[in-house]
């Protein structure tokens, strides 16, 4: 009810006007302008060449992988061009373009197994490995005549033909053991020969396994039990006659080794002994120089007490001269002195002499002044009192001393005799 009720509502009306944003709308009921229709199959066309072209360049660039070569053949004249790796435009209406692998592959697995059958008739079943490579220089030449499979319809048959023939010259003990390295290289030198001529390259072949029927398996295992216990038992012989040469050698050497101590021995002995007789010659010769040497120090010496006592008796015979010149001054100056002081005595008792012969009074005198110092004594001449009196006073207004002062030569004496 509410949806009819909005129906019955009136719709706005929509007035356009010069200018206004609907003018750019198609008017109710206007059919739009006329496209030619030459116009857009032209543009159709254009848009399919177009994509014609991209899927065409698309597929006519062809890559060739690392490790392979492309064999591009031409489809109008048969022409062949070796490519190398990478992007190459080849369009596939012209060109047709093979892949082939040119770097090293390896035969290995079942089809490089196969059966051989040896000198003695015995079929052994041998499995080796090969790396091989497709040659790329002689690939235009080779391609044609190239299997889908080489290695499985060229590479292996061939080795399997090298090795049958070879092995037809070894037996079966070479073949299992040391003689693999030599039938690989003689089958692999006529393999490579072989396949040369297809145009395949051989690098290296190796012997992986070679295993034997069972019942041949079983008797060389016994016949390699016997020989290793032959082997074993000449081994044990082997080392017994070792071990009683070991023993001889042993002996030998220590017979050697006692001689040579013996002369060694022997030889420090003498060496000792020579040592000894130099280390005497060294000795006698350092004891004659010792000798020699106390000779000339005792020569030294007495010389040198030699030179001492006469040193000494220089010095005593100038210590006795100077002795005696002194001894002789000393005398001289002593009888020089007793000479003077005798002189001088006698003068000294001459004049005494003389005084007392003048004054008779100066004995007693000299004897009373010997008695003490205290005692003073006084001459006096022998006059009278009164004359006596006179003459000292006189003096003594004269200034005078009282007494006269007695003569320098008695003063002297007497000096000397208190002395």
């Amino acid at each position: 009810m509410a949806a009819a009720a909005v129906a019955d509502l009136p719709r706005p009306r929509l007035v356009r006007r010069q200018g206004g944003v609907l003018d750019g709308f198609p008017r109710p009921g206007w059919a739009g302008p006329e496209i030619p229709t030459r116009r857009l199959l032209l543009g159709l066309a254009v848009l399919v060449a177009v994509v014609c072209a991209l899927v065409f360049l698309h597929g006519s660039f062809r890559t060739v992988d690392p490790g392979h070569a492309g064999i591009s053949v031409s489809r109008f004249t048969g022409s062949l061009e070796t490519l190398p790796p990478g992007a190459h435009f080849r369009p596939r209406a012209l060109y047709e373009i093979h892949d082939v692998r040119v770097s090293d592959q390896l035969l290995t697995g079942p089809e490089g197994s196969f059966s051989v059958s040896t000198r003695e008739g015995v079929v052994a079943r041998m499995t080796v490995q090969a790396r091989w490579a497709i040659d790329r220089s002689r690939l235009l030449s080779s391609w044609a005549a190239l299997p889908p499979n080489p290695e499985r319809e060229l590479v292996a048959p061939i080795l399997a033909a090298a090795f049958r023939s070879s092995a037809s010259r070894y037996d079966v003990t070479k073949l299992v053991g040391e003689g693999r390295e030599e039938i690989a290289a003689i089958s692999g030198r006529t393999a490579r020969a072989r396949l040369a001529e297809s145009g395949v390259v051989l690098k290296d072949v190796l012997v992986a396994n070679v295993v034997l029927p069972a019942e041949y398996e079983r008797g060389r295992v016994a016949f390699v039990d016997e020989v290793q216990s032959t082997d074993r038992m000449a081994v044990t012989l082997r080392l017994k006659e070792k071990e009683i040469e070991k023993a001889k050698l042993e002996a030998e050497a220590q017979k050697v080794a006692v001689v040579k101590q013996a002369e060694a021995a022997a030889s420090q002995r003498l060496i000792g002994a020579r040592a000894e007789s130099d280390a005497m010659k060294y000795i006698l010769t350092l004891k004659e120089k010792e000798i020699e040497q106390k000779k000339l120090e005792a020569q030294g010496e007495r010389q040198t007490r030699v030179e001492r006592a006469r040193s000494e008796a220089e010095v005593t015979r100038i210590q006795a001269d100077a002795e005696v010149q002194r001894r002789k001054l000393i005398a001289d100056a002593e009888a020089y002195s007793i000479r003077a002081t005798s002189l001088a005595q006698f003068e000294g008792l001459r004049r005494e002499a003389e005084l007392v012969s003048a004054n008779p009074l100066l004995i007693p005198k000299t004897f009373a002044d010997r008695l003490s110092d205290k005692v003073q004594v006084i001459l006096t001449p022998s006059i009278g009192g009164e004359a006596f009196t006179g003459e000292v006073m006189r003096r003594l207004a004269n200034g005078e001393p009282g007494v006269a002062p007695l003569p320098a030569s008695v003063q002297a004496s007497r000096r000397s005799s208190k002395q």
